[in-house]
């Protein structure tokens, strides 16, 4: 079983009682899923969130907490290990997550569809687009990085930081892509031609007016 470090944040925290749980209550987390409100058949996930240090008081943030607990619930198993997992330097977004695996899929449009709608989705349309984005990766061999998803999914319903949240998920999603893109890009045979770097996708940079026109 794994141990919780007392460093650890409430949603950390969240995440290693989640890891604690055995199957039978991973499957009725799994079955909230199909709620109206996901976790609204499990009373016990309030004890889940209070050991956690979540005293959660707000309908919104239930709905959210219960919507990332039983997606982990579909794809993780109990962690029957008695080491501690450290928490890593870099926590990704669900957006540079999703970016990686459109590159590993080569660029397929529907996966870039289907991150899209993800974006889009308000409260209501969440648990089905984030079900759906979840097992995608799952099918790759990915998994989100579930502390990360829920500090984000927290706030997918803030009238402000909300907007800002899948500002930062698009901008994650296609800077993976370029990113690789540029890394992965064959060495071009050396000439004696002067090349003018091409503009990325989030270049901003103003030309010279020495330069002329560039259309």
């Amino acid at each position: 079983m794994t141990t919780i470090p007392s460093t650890a944040t409430p949603f950390e925290r969240l995440v290693l009682n989640l890891s604690r749980l055995d199957r039978g209550q991973l499957a009725q987390l799994r079955r909230s899923l199909g709620d109206d409100t996901p976790g609204q058949s499990v009373p016990w996930l309030e004890g889940v969130f209070l050991r956690s240090g979540l005293d959660v008081r707000h309908d919104r943030q239930w709905r959210a907490l219960a919507l990332v607990a039983g997606l982990y619930s579909l794809i993780e198993r109990p962690d029957e290990s008695n080491e501690p997992t450290p928490a890593p330097e870099h926590r990704p977004t669900l957006g540079e997550t999703f970016g990686a695996l459109y590159l590993a899929q080569e660029q397929r449009p529907s996966t870039e569809k289907r991150f899209l709608a993800l974006l889009d989705a308000d409260m209501d349309a969440l648990p089905y687009a984030l079900r759906q984005a979840v097992t995608l990766l799952k099918a790759d061999g990915r998994t989100p990085d579930w502390v990360q998803l829920l500090r984000d999914v927290d706030l997918w319903e803030h009238p402000e930081r909300g907007a800002r949240l899948r500002r930062i998920w698009a901008k994650d999603f296609y800077r993976t892509a370029e990113r690789v893109i540029t890394t992965d890009k064959p060495t071009a045979t050396k000439t004696n031609t002067p090349t003018r770097p091409q503009s990325s996708l989030f270049d901003t940079t103003v030309p010279d007016e020495d330069e002329g026109e560039t259309l």
